[in-house]
């Protein structure tokens, strides 16, 4: 008796586990559920003003040139990851700095006066921002940044002086800026 209590798993030991695994399909349920239980803590969360928001005091936009690093960063990455291309810097100029996209509420109001047989009507619209407090501070609502786009290029490249290596990185740069061949230039580096 002792040994087959030693040979079983030890949730088999119970009658309720051995229910369970009984269940058609049990290994579903269990991830659908643990899906809902998460679901519901994260939401809970945002509700409290806790999860992510919660140390996100203000909103602050990317400057212009700090978009253009990071860009530029990102392209020195790829462009020297194609075959002969060696060690890569590269500059990007952009057509001009992001903007913000504010929540606003409109409020229209309609004025009639009567004056003899004349009547008039004015209306004024009147928008304003949507402004939330962030622990005492007072900022407009950001609903989206809209980031400016790439006007020209420039790469300076080891292999560049191979044209196969050329030609795929100015088709890189096409693709992930859409900008005209035009725009790009490639040059040998040391």
């Amino acid at each position: 008796m002792a040994d087959d209590v030693k040979k079983q798993p030890f949730l088999a030991r119970f009658s309720w586990f051995n229910k369970l695994k009984g269940i058609k399909h049990i290994e579903i349920i269990v991830v659908v559920v643990l899906g809902v239980i998460i679901c519901l803590i994260w939401f809970a969360d945002f509700g409290s003003g806790g999860g992510a928001a919660a140390g996100n005091t203000s909103y602050t936009a990317m400057s212009a040139s700090q978009y253009a690093r990071e860009l530029e960063t990102k392209l020195n990455t790829v462009l020297s990851n194609i075959n002969g291309a060696g060690k890569v810097t590269s500059m990007v100029t952009l057509e001009s700095s992001s903007e913000l996209k504010i929540a606003s509420s409109t409020e229209e109001r309609t004025n009639s006066s009567t004056t003899g047989n004349n009547k008039t009507e004015s209306i004024t619209v009147v928008e304003t921002p949507i402004i939330i407090d962030f622990g005492g501070s007072k900022m407009p609502l950001v609903l989206m940044e809209i980031m400016p786009k790439v006007t020209g290029v420039i790469v300076v490249a080891q292999g560049a002086a191979d044209v196969r290596v050329r030609l795929e990185m100015l088709k890189a740069i096409q693709a992930l800026f859409n900008v005209p061949p035009g725009s790009i230039e490639i040059f040998v580096g040391k």
